[in-house]
């Protein structure tokens, strides 16, 4: 009776204008409109058979599902092939209409959910980091996709350091280090390293600012300094046909010897990057700042009589 119904419901479906297609266990494979879906049953609309008008509903036992691939929306596909771009306004739409399926094979909840969680760091590091970090989580807790929960791993350290929580990014971000072999992982954890030292020495020198004379405080920032410099150049260093995070590297690396007064260093590394990594975004931010070493210091302003 089973293998009736399924045959029968699979008879029934046509591509035709189908926007999703549903898998079953079985194999078979139905082309339909997916009205209701949760853990326990499947509601769907399918189309006429070839030569005939109308749909009809049926219900399926969700356990019988191996996964579904769910058709794009009407504007979504466009949005999720530039969703590295789009506001986090227009992403949050898609986050809440998919939220439900984070945990479905195939979904694409998790991506919109990054995606989302990444445009509120970038839009308002300050105040979106407290809401990235619970999508985030979200994220890591439920996604199906081995990948996107890595990004989302990621995603949290970059939260944590928005937050101002260094000891605590720093900790997972050098556990996620130890755990992986992926080069393209451990490069993006190497980076948020750097970015936590190099933060982590600002605030040091923020708080002792004749750290230079200080026997204690001296070694500390030196640490830093040169921890920092050293993974902020690891990609141009060991992955230079990694071109995009190979400048990025450079690119942080002379603004961190720009800070520490290396004016001649930090502008090499610039020009580094230029003449290696021309068609990268950062070419344009390196040449910038080349131009503005170009001109004259501004004189300190004389005390006031």
């Amino acid at each position: 009776m089973k293998r009736f119904f399924l045959l029968a419901l699979v008879c029934c479906t046509s591509p035709a204008g189908a926007q999703d297609l549903v898998v079953l266990k079985s194999g078979e494979k139905v082309s339909c409109r997916i009205d209701d879906y949760t853990d326990s049953l499947l509601n769907v609309t399918l189309a006429g058979a070839a030569g005939t008008a109308g749909t009809a509903r049926r219900t399926l036992n969700a356990g019988l599902v191996e996964f579904v691939e769910f058709g794009f929306r009407p504007g979504e596909e466009e949005a999720y092939a530039n969703r590295g771009q789009e506001s986090a306004t227009d992403l949050q739409k898609w986050w809440d209409y998919w939220f439900p399926h984070l945990h479905r094979p195939r979904s694409r909840a998790a991506a919109w959910g990054v995606a989302f969680a990444n445009a509120l760091l970038r839009e308002d590091p300050s105040h979106g980091a407290e809401r990235a970090l619970s999508l985030f989580d979200h994220v890591i807790a439920k996604a199906w996709s081995p990948e996107e929960a890595t990004a989302a791993r990621q995603g949290r350290l970059r939260a944590l350091m928005a937050k101002g929580d260094l000891t605590t990014a720093t900790t997972e971000a050098r556990r996620l280090a130890e755990e992986t072999e992926d080069p393209g992982l451990l490069i993006e954890v190497e980076h948020l390293l750097a970015m936590a030292d190099f933060e982590a020495l600002r605030k040091l020198e923020e708080e002792h600012p004749r750290w230079d004379e200080d026997d204690e405080v001296r070694p500390q920032r030196n640490e830093l300094y040169q921890r920092a410099l050293d993974r902020f150049l690891y990609p141009h260093l060991f992955h230079a046909t990694r071109e995009e995070v190979a400048a990025r590297g450079l690119d942080a690396a002379a603004e961190l010897l720009l800070h520490g007064g290396e004016r001649e260093e930090a502008r090499a590394r610039w020009e580094d990057l230029l003449k290696l990594y021309p068609a990268t975004t950062y070419a344009d931010h390196a040449s910038k700042r080349l131009a503005e070493l170009s001109q004259p210091p501004t004189p300190p302003k004389a005390d006031a009589p």
